[in-house]
Order: C-alpha cells, then sequence, then structure tokens
C-alpha cells in the first residue's frame, strides 16, 4: 500500500504540522504512525513524497527519516529507507539486550528520585488508566512509550539514554503491531504502577524486580506472536 493511501486514512487535520518545529514533529507523527503499525514493516519512506504529504520541505523529511534510522524504526537500503522488518530472532537478541539496559536504567532512577519525577509517572499512570477505559488503543501504545522514557530520562546517564532508544524502537513497534496478543492490559498497567512506585519511594531493588517481571511478560508476549 502506498505512503498516500497510508495517509489519507488519518483524520482530517492530523498531518498539519506547526512550522515552528517540523522536524520534531514529522519525526513523532512518523514514529507513531510506525509503532502503531500504519505504516506497516516494510514501506519505502521516500523523502520527497513524504514531504509533499506533511507539506513540509525535504530538508526536515530527511532529517526525520535518519532520526527513526537512528531509533532502530527505518533502515537504509541500496534504493532507499524503509520500516524495519523484524524477524523472531531479531526480538530475542533485542529484548536480552534490553533487560540489562532498562535494569540499570530503574536502578539509577530510583536513585534520582524528587517530586516532579514522581508527578510525571503519576500522571503518565492517570493517562494510561484513561486510555484503557477508553479502549485507546493508539493512547495507551503511546502512554507505554512514554512511561519508559521517563525512566531513562530519571535516569541521568545521556550513554544509557542513546543506547535505549537504538533498540526500543523496533520492539515497541513489534509488540504495538500486535496487541491483539495482549489481552489484559489491566495486568500491564499494574506492572507500570509497580514499577513506578518502587522508582518513587527510592527502592533499587523492587524496581529491578518489576522491571524483570515486566519484561518477562513482554518476552511471553513476543514469543505467543512467532508460534
Amino acid at each position: 500500500m502506498s505512503l498516500i493511501t497510508l495517509f489519507s486514512q488519518a483524520a482530517p487535520g492530523a498531518l498539519k504540522l506547526d512550522r515552528s518545529s517540523l522536524k520534531n514533529q514529522s519525526t513523532e507523527l512518523l514514529r507513531t504512525y510506525i509503532v502503531s503499525g500504519r505504516i506497516p514493516p516494510g514501506t519505502k519512506l521516500a523523502e520527497r513524497e513524504l514531504a509533499d504529504l506533511l507539506g513540509i520541505s525535504r530538508m526536515p523529511a530527511r532529517d526525520a527519516l535518519m532520526d527513526l534510522e537512528r531509533e532502530g524504526l527505518v533502515v537504509s537500503k541500496p534504493n532507499g529507507r524503509y520500516v524495519i522488518e523484524v524477524s523472531k530472532e531479531d526480538v530475542q537478541n533485542l529484548l536480552q539486550v534490553r533487560l540489562e539496559l532498562e535494569k540499570l536504567a530503574v536502578t539509577l532512577a530510583a536513585q534520582h528520585t524528587c517530586p516532579a519525577y514522581r508527578a510525571a509517572l503519576e500522571t503518565n499512570l492517570q493517562q494510561m488508566r484513561k486510555a484503557i477505559q477508553q479502549n485507546d488503543r493508539n493512547a495507551y501504545i503511546k502512554s507505554d512509550l512514554e512511561a519508559h522514557e521517563l525512566i531513562w530520562q530519571q535516569a541521568h546517564n545521556p550513554y544509557l539514554l542513546k543506547m535505549l532508544h537504538s533498540i526500543m524502537g523496533p520492539i515497541f513497534m513489534f509488540i504495538a503491531s500486535h496487541t491483539e496478543f495482549q489481552t489484559n492490559w489491566h495486568e500491564t498497567l499494574q506492572m507500570h504502577e509497580a514499577l513506578a512506585s518502587a522508582i518513587s519511594v527510592g527502592d533499587a531493588a523492587r524496581a529491578v524486580k518489576s522491571i524483570e517481571e515486566q519484561l518477562e511478560n513482554s518476552r511471553q508476549l513476543s514469543l505467543r506472536i512467532f508460534v
């Protein structure tokens, strides 16, 4: 399916971008479409076509694609850039690396807890609860991504943050595109609540145990998808 067809399915006005930050908005919009599966794996992403569809010049479109390539959501081939296609082996390898990085992230985040971070985590949980109540798949995926981003930021380690960004795009894209396998969103919410609670009180050991349980749940979900 062409990009024109994919983007034409968006809600009216959804593709209008504020000129003040075209690259960032383009990146966020494309990331949302890819992670949610609205732009499927293997889709070719041509700079000129994206620029025309978003009503921007080729420069911010190119910059957005480069950002997504750094995040692992886009791959360059001799004839252009494409949305990545993830295999079972890819997912298993990525989850293995993610576990170690996330354990470090939650440990550091627990050491840097403060009222502002606690408030941000609670706001995120409220957004996740609202998404579940409204059965809003896209809002649920967005809140899940933001939950982890908040924790990574709280870890205060820019190198760790960069490494997590480079692997998390493909993982979330894969899981988000198979949400029909995740039948109990409330279970995921409870895991996020437990993790946020541990970090907020500075309990690194409990935070590590919580993230291990959460990622084991993700691993089991991934294995079911490939059966």
